[in-house]
């Protein structure tokens, strides 16, 4: 009997020999990915905050949509041009150039950090931090996309949080090495550190595209078919190059498939409920951290602290949390699991209102979303067909979170003129209504994925059908 259960337990983190290889690479990917992320993230807040001013964050996430739009109809031409994986390379060129780029200028005595003279007119400062905010947009967003175009059901189930996992020991080396050669430096020497380490990110994105090509390479293509059903609906369906008009208009089919499927405007949905409070907290602590760190470095030290705390918590949770759960009560079960915890936290947050359980709930909310409420929000992605995959996913995470951090941030900014009290509770009202709604929402969304796995169906075929006719 002993044997038998212990058999049972080792079988929640077991891989099949024939898929080691497909899933050794993704998470190597997303591990890459996030060795970058941990090391810009922090890089973004110290460096505006510094350079430009901390007040200014809610009016830089509302600005930003100026730039993240366009990028997404770049994006969304680009999925009808280029191959899954192809996408995957432009993102992370992309990114890796304009990471060098900005580590020259940010080294410059006059224009970089250097200068700590902190001021509105700082164009680099708001240059940076958009292109940041574009990097945060694109992220996750297009690693999920390819890693859900190439996955079926079942394989999510068992693998999504190994993925995560593999991200999280990303992170956690990345932001420790970080925090640990910030601690050890003089405040002069971060001028020369802070822009070397923004360099090494590029690195380790242009070491990812190497872990996608070996990936791409290495695999059997019979086991990077995905959801056999839209994989065989993409494999029959037309695509006509059409009149120059539709060609443009194209590049909306994300937005008008989100806004006419209710599927996907449900996970729009949980996304921008997520980034709401996430913002709303994230303002919060903020402050403090302008407050209590005087210098860009001691800024960017705390927040690679706080990013290496989310990652070893987030660990934990994808390892012993994210994959035995979907293995043992399945995607539609775990998806009550985030919402169901948020409750929890912000009861904690309104008994005892201090910047430190600020800063605990803040770690911990991030840290669920990125190892369970995300990967297990992606397997409703995966018998959807191309288009929702990539076109409407990106319309739904990039564009749906700036939009929901635009809201956040106009609401941060009402209340900056309230007392700390009105303010707080403000903030915690909204995030319970938000977070009542989120638990109604991921009840029909976890239905309706049941429903179109068990028919073999895929979710959006009419919409795809819609767009072969005009183009």
């Amino acid at each position: 009997m002993q044997e038998q259960s212990a058999f049972s337990i080792k079988k929640l983190w077991s891989i099949k020999p024939e898929f080691r290889q497909k899933v050794f690479y993704l998470s190597l990917t997303f591990l890459l990915l996030s060795c970058c992320q941990v090391i810009w993230r922090p890089l973004k807040m110290a460096i505006f905050s510094k350079m430009v001013g901390a007040y200014l964050v809610p009016d830089a996430k509302l600005y930003s949509l100026l730039y993240v739009i366009p990028l997404i109809l770049v994006y969304s031409k680009l999925v009808d041009w280029l191959r899954r994986h192809h996408l995957l390379y432009c993102f992370i060129l992309f990114h890796a150039v304009g990471g060098v780029i900005f580590s020259y200028f940010l080294a410059h005595p006059v224009y970089g950090i250097a200068n700590t003279a902190a001021s509105s007119s700082r164009v680099l400062g708001w240059l940076f931090y958009f292109f940041m905010e574009g990097f945060d947009a694109f992220y996750s967003t297009t690693f999920w996309a390819f890693a859900d175009s190439v996955n079926n059901p079942k394989d999510a189930k068992n693998y999504y949080g190994f993925f995560v996992s593999g991200s999280k020991v990303g992170g956690i080396v990345a932001s420790g090495l970080l925090y640990l050669a910030i601690k050890a430096s003089s405040t002069s020497d971060h001028y020369t550190l802070l822009p070397n380490a923004l360099f090494i990110g590029s690195i380790m994105l242009l070491t990812a595209a190497g872990a996608i090509y070996a990936l791409v390479t290495r695999v059997p293509d019979s086991f990077m078919h995905g959801y056999e059903a839209a994989y065989q609906l993409e494999i029959h369906k037309s695509r006509n190059d059409g009149s120059i008009w539709s060609s443009i208009m194209s590049a909306f089919d994300g937005l008008i498939i989100m806004i006419k499927k209710p599927y996907v405007l449900g996970i729009f949905s949980l996304v921008a409920f997520y980034e709401i409070m996430i913002v709303i907290f994230d303002w919060w602590v903020a402050l403090h951290a302008d407050a209590s760190n005087p210098t860009v470095g001691a800024m960017t030290s705390y927040y690679a602290f706080y990013y290496f705390l989310l990652n070893l918590i987030g660990l934990g949770i994808s390892f012993f949390g994210t994959t035995p759960l979907l293995r043992l009560i399945g995607t539609r079960l775990s998806l009550f699991i985030f919402p169901v915890m948020c409750l929890g936290m912000l009861i904690i947050t309104y008994l005892f209102p201090t910047a430190g359980v600020f800063f605990a709930v803040l770690v911990a909310l991030r840290a669920l979303n990125y190892s369970l409420n995300h990967p297990t929000r992606e397997v409703l992605y995966i018998p959807t067909t191309k288009d929702i995959k990539f076109k409407a996913k990106t319309w739904t995470d990039a564009f749906g979170s700036r939009i929901a951090k635009s809201f956040g941030s106009v609401f941060n900014v009402s209340l900056k003129g309230a007392t700390p009290a009105f303010a707080l509770l403000s903030s915690l009202t909204l995030s319970f209504g938000l977070t009542f709604l989120w638990l109604i929402l991921v009840y029909f969304l976890g239905k309706t994925l049941q429903n179109a796995i068990d028919t073999k169906q895929v979710i959006g075929q009419s919409d795809d059908a819609t767009t072969d006719a005009t183009t």
